[in-house]
C-alpha cells in the first residue's frame, strides 16, 4: 500500500460541498416564495353590500355561503338577502343583505321586542301594530326623537372587523313610548285643556309653559301625580315690582300694602329712607315700588397743585450739560366736602373748609456756564473752538433765496454783505451774529444771515451763484474762539428740531 496517498481531503472539495448545500436552501427559499404567490393570485374579490353599506372581501371562497362564514355572518329568520349564484359571484354580482333591527319598546306598560328593516320610526312602530298619537311622545336614551326619525345607525369604524359591524347592528335598540293624557288648567278661572305625557302636576304645568310665582297657588300641588281627566286650579297672586338696593325684582305677593310687603321680605329702613309710594299705599297689580335709601358722606377733595421747572446756571458745570439739582414734587390744595345721596346717586354737596395741605416744590434744573476751549484738527488746519452743538444744515445761494434779482434787497445778507460762500445763517437766539464758526464738510464761516425757516438747531450755508452745494443733514457746528461776552450766550438750547435717531 502506498502510504503517501492517505490523509484530508483537498480544501477544494469542501468549498464545493458548501456551495450545493447553499444552492439547495436558496431553491427551497425561491419555490416556496413562487408557491405564495401563486397563492396569493388564485384569491378574488367579492362585493356586498349590507344595509347599503358596500364592501369589498379578498378570499379564495366560491360560493355564497363559504364567503358570509368566512366572514362570521349568520343570516336570521328576519333577515334578507339577494345572493348571487356562484358564477355570478365570480362575475362580480354583489351579496346583498338586509340585517334586521332589534328593537325594545316600552308602551302602555309592557315591553314588546321585534325586529325590523325599518329604517325610520314610523314604520318601525307600523310594523309592530303599534300606534302614536298626536301627544304621545317617543324617547331614546333620554332624547326625545319627532315622529318619522331615523333609527340610530350602527357606525361602522374603519378599524372594525365586518362581523364586528354586524354584531353592532343587531344590539337591541331601547325606545319608550310615553302616552299623553288629557287634563284641564283653570288659571284664575280660565279653563285650558291640553294633553301631557308629565309625570306630576308641576311637571305638566313647566311643559306646557305655564310659570308658577311665589304665592301663587295651586291645586291639586305641583307634586300631585297626574291622571287622566284631571283640573288644575291656579290661584295668582298680585305682580309688583320692587327695587330696592340697587335691584330691581319681579314679585307676586298676596299681602295688601307697601308696609306689609317690606315686612314679608325683610326689607328694613333707616330713618332717613322712605319709600315711593308710601307705606300705607295699597298694592295693586303691576305697581312699581320704590325703596330710596338716604344717607351722607363727609370726604377730603385734594387738587394737585403742579410744580415749576426753574433753571439755575452752575458755573462748574461745563455748557450743553444739565444736571437735576432737584426733582420738584406738586403741592395739594385740600377741601372737606360733604355730599348727600339717595340710592347712590348724588343729590347735592356742599363744600366747607378748604386748605393748602402741601405746598409744591419747584425742580431746580441746572445748565452749565463753564467755558472749556478744545482743539480740532480740520483739513484746513487746526482749530481752537469752545461749543459744539449738532444742528441740522441746509444750503442755499443768492438766487435760490426766494427774491428776485430786480430786488433792491436781492443778494444782500442780514449784515448788508453780498451772499457768498462762508456766511452761515443762523437763529440768532442760539448762534450770536459775526459768531466765527466751523461746520465739516463746509469749511469755515461767520454767523451773517438769518432766515424765516432758520429757527432753532437749524443753520443755512451759504454758496457764490455758480458753486452752489445741496445740503440737507445733521453735523456737528464748532463755534471759534474768541467767545462772546457771556451776555450773548444762549446758555440752554431748544430742542427742535430733532435729530431722528
Amino acid at each position: 500500500m502506498n502510504q503517501g496517498n492517505e490523509g484530508p481531503a483537498p480544501a477544494s472539495s469542501g468549498r464545493w460541498a458548501g456551495l450545493a448545500c447553499g444552492l439547495t436552501a436558496a431553491g427551497i427559499l425561491l419555490g416556496g416564495l413562487a408557491l405564495a404567490l401563486l397563492y396569493e393570485q388564485s384569491r378574488h374579490t367579492v362585493h356586498l353590500e349590507i344595509n347599503g353599506v358596500p364592501i369589498t372581501h379578498r378570499t379564495h371562497a366560491r360560493s355564497v355561503e363559504q364567503v358570509l362564514d368566512e366572514l362570521g355572518i349568520p343570516l336570521g329568520e328576519n333577515d334578507s338577502a339577494q345572493l348571487p349564484s356562484e358564477d355570478g359571484l365570480i362575475a362580480g354580482e354583489p351579496i346583498e343583505l338586509q340585517i334586521a333591527r332589534r328593537i325594545w319598546l316600552t308602551h302602555d306598560g309592557s315591553l314588546t321586542e321585534l325586529y325590523t328593516q325599518a329604517t325610520n320610526l314610523d314604520d318601525a312602530l307600523e310594523s309592530a301594530d303599534i300606534m302614536l298619537y298626536e301627544c304621545d311622545e317617543i324617547w331614546l336614551d333620554g332624547e326625545r326623537l319627532a315622529l318619522g326619525a331615523a333609527l340610530p345607525e350602527a357606525v361602522r369604524s374603519p378599524r372594525a372587523s365586518v362581523h364586528t359591524w354586524v354584531s353592532a347592528i343587531r344590539q337591541p335598540v331601547l325606545l319608550t313610548v310615553r302616552r299623553g293624557v288629557p287634563l284641564t288648567v283653570e288659571d284664575e278661572g280660565i279653563p285650558m285643556g291640553l294633553h301631557t305625557t308629565a309625570r306630576t302636576v308641576g311637571e305638566a304645568l313647566y311643559e306646557q309653559g305655564i310659570p308658577l310665582y311665589h304665592g301663587d297657588r295651586v291645586f291639586p300641588a305641583t307634586d300631585a301625580l297626574v291622571t287622566p281627566g284631571l283640573t288644575i286650579s291656579i290661584s295668582r297672586s298680585r305682580p309688583v315690582t320692587l327695587e330696592v338696593d340697587g335691584a330691581t325684582r319681579m314679585l307676586r305677593t298676596r299681602v295688601e300694602s307697601v308696609r306689609e310687603l317690606l315686612e314679608e321680605l325683610d326689607v328694613t329702613l333707616d330713618p332717613d329712607d322712605y319709600t315711593v309710594p308710601e307705606g300705607d299705599a295699597a298694592l295693586a297689580n303691576g305697581l312699581h315700588v320704590a325703596v330710596i335709601r338716604v344717607y351722607e358722606e363727609y370726604y377730603v377733595e385734594e387738587t394737585p397743585i403742579p410744580f415749576e421747572m426753574r433753571w439755575e446756571p452752575n458755573p462748574e458745570l461745563e455748557i450743553d450739560q444739565r444736571r437735576t439739582a432737584h426733582w420738584g414734587s406738586e403741592g395739594a390744595w385740600r377741601q372737606q366736602v360733604r355730599v348727600y345721596y339717595e340710592n347712590g346717586q348724588e343729590v347735592h354737596r356742599v363744600e366747607e373748609e378748604a386748605w393748602i395741605a402741601r405746598e409744591p416744590q419747584d425742580r431746580v434744573q441746572e445748565y452749565g456756564t463753564k467755558i472749556v476751549v478744545r482743539q480740532l484738527q480740520t483739513e484746513h488746519g487746526p482749530i481752537e473752538y469752545w461749543r459744539r452743538i449738532r444742528m441740522l444744515a441746509t444750503s442755499y445761494n443768492a438766487p435760490t433765496a426766494g427774491k428776485p434779482p430786480s430786488h433792491p434787497t436781492y443778494g444782500i445778507t442780514r449784515l448788508g454783505e453780498r451772499a457768498r460762500k462762508g456766511i452761515i445763517a443762523v437763529d440768532p437766539n442760539v448762534i450770536a451774529l459775526r459768531q466765527r464758526m466751523y461746520v465739516p464738510g463746509y469749511g469755515p464761516g461767520y454767523a451773517g444771515d438769518t432766515g424765516g425757516a432758520i429757527i432753532g438747531r437749524r443753520i443755512d450755508l451759504c454758496y457764490d451763484d455758480h458753486n452752489l452745494v445741496l445740503w440737507y443733514r445733521w453735523v456737528d457746528v464748532y463755534l471759534l474762539t474768541p467767545a462772546p461776552p457771556r451776555s450773548q450766550i444762549a446758555w440752554i438750547l431748544p430742542n427742535t428740531p430733532r435729530e431722528r435717531e
